[in-house]
């Protein structure tokens, strides 16, 4: 009997920040445990091809792959196949309410 195969989904969920070299914004990059792909809050249309301990792959509806990549630690960095960039992201945390004086 084989064993179950790993689930590596969990690596990708967090919130994870990307600077587009181009325009120079900061964009948000969330990954929800049921792999729920947002960018800036917005759902991107799609969905997952594949996913293993090393890569994240999404196609969007336009036909363009947004490979997110990890190694042990969680996400390094995301490819977007329609600019043809890669962008190294960092863990982000969502602005919350400020904290009360």
């Amino acid at each position: 009997m084989q064993a179950p195969a790993p689930d590596f989904s969990q690596r990708f969920v967090g919130t994870w920040s990307f600077l587009d070299t181009k325009t120079h914004h900061n964009h948000l990059l969330k990954i929800t445990p049921d792999l729920v792909i947002q960018i800036d809050g917005q759902e991107l249309p799609g969905h997952i091809t594949g996913l293993d301990g090393s890569a994240l792959t999404f196609v969007d509806h336009f036909g363009y792959q947004l490979v997110v990549h990890t190694n042990e630690h969680g996400p390094v960095s995301v490819y977007d196949e329609s600019s043809n960039l890669n962008y190294p992201i960092t863990a982000a945390h969502p602005q919350g309410p400020a904290p009360s004086a």
